[in-house]
């Protein structure tokens, strides 16, 4: 089911907002109302996914629908039945009307000029993609400190190929966070390279960026906070407050980070491969040790052979040998692999405990 709003086809849209929905009742309105104040004078439409959550989330964007002086600007797209926020994002990229496209989580909210400023620096700059920085916050909107301090990032614009994602790896230090929820994506650049989410329990946002940015050549930075993050501690993706952790989530996980460490392989050839490589293996190692740490919560229990094929390396010994940068880290991470798994996991506790991450 499709709820249209009162475009006419002659209307062109410059913006499409797009907001997967499900059971978020606690965040919409704030997130909602973050969107329909928008001092941006453009034609904007705000699309929301019903992803048939159980509260009243939709309720309270069609009330706004109904009454807010914009909410016309709303439409709301009814997914068949609950498919994921992968498949909700997806429904946007496929939906949208608009020049450009900006997704934003619907338990995260944006800053009253977010649209204008992103969408000034997209046409001034003639921008595939513009990025905003961002704060983190709690539930109640008070900012914290997850110690990211690259969230406020500086003013760079690119007009090279490599040119954001030589900036993003040059240096295992992260310098660039290519969040998709913070960003004005321009609709062509997404269709031209025929991007998609991938299917994914989570962190789907983060395999979308290891597609997208190696391909953007028109990229802006800039250092206005446009985007608030907001951090919950009984997320899908958070451990701590679980008395048991389901075995297939570990394994989805480490599924996500393989992907993204994998994804070097097709990067051979670009200056910051062996960074980008390296920072792959790193997170997989930030994932490992996660699950190490909580491995007596985790129902069935988490083998050793699991842990192992997770950490191992995507890359042939003669190609890690031939590093000029980071080539004793990757050696590492590849006689880890080798190792029988008993050993491996001993040596990933080892260097986990040292780091202070189990």
């Amino acid at each position: 089911m499709i709820q249209m709003n009162n475009y006419t086809q002659q209307e062109t849209i410059a913006i499409t907002i797009g907001l997967p929905v499900y059971n978020v009742e606690m965040f919409i309105q704030r997130s909602i109302l973050s969107v329909l104040n928008q001092s941006a004078e453009l034609n904007i439409e705000i699309l929301a996914i019903d992803d048939c959550g159980t509260d009243n989330s939709i309720d309270i964007i069609k009330e706004y629908q109904s009454s807010h002086p914009k909410g016309k600007e709303i439409r709301i797209i009814k997914q068949p039945h609950n498919m994921g926020c992968w498949a909700a994002r997806n429904r946007i990229l496929e939906e949208a009307q608009g020049e450009y496209i900006f997704l934003l989580d619907s338990d995260d909210y944006i800053s009253e000029d977010c649209i204008e400023k992103l969408y000034l620096e997209a046409k001034k700059h003639h921008a595939e993609v513009v990025y905003g920085s961002v704060r983190p916050v709690n539930d109640k909107g008070e900012p914290i400190d997850i110690g990211q301090s690259y969230l406020e990032q500086p003013y760079i614009v690119f007009h090279a190929q490599n040119g954001l994602a030589q900036f993003a790896n040059n240096r295992l230090h992260p310098t660039f966070r290519d969040y998709i929820w913070n960003a004005l994506i321009r609709k062509d650049f997404i269709e031209k390279h025929h991007l998609r989410f991938k299917k994914a329990l989570f962190c789907d946002d983060m395999m979308f960026s290891a597609d997208m940015t190696p391909l953007i050549i028109d990229a802006v930075l800039i250092p206005d906070i446009t985007y608030y993050y907001v951090i919950r501690d009984n997320s899908l993706s958070s451990y701590q407050h679980r008395q048991v952790i389901k075995l297939e989530e570990i394994k989805e996980s480490f599924r996500v980070y393989s992907y993204l460490k994998d994804k070097c392989t097709e990067l051979k050839d670009k200056e910051y491969f062996e960074a980008r490589c390296t920072k792959g293996m790193i997170l997989m190692f930030y994932a490992v040790c996660g699950a190490l740490k909580n491995r007596k919560r985790i129902r069935p229990y988490l083998t050793n052979q699991i842990i192992k094929e997770a950490i191992k390396h995507p890359l042939q010994l003669k190609e890690i040998t031939k590093f000029k940068r980071y080539r004793f880290i990757n050696l590492g991470f590849y006689i880890i692999g080798c190792l029988p798994a008993f050993i491996s996991v001993l040596l990933l506790k080892h260097f986990g405990r040292k780091k202070n991450y189990i």
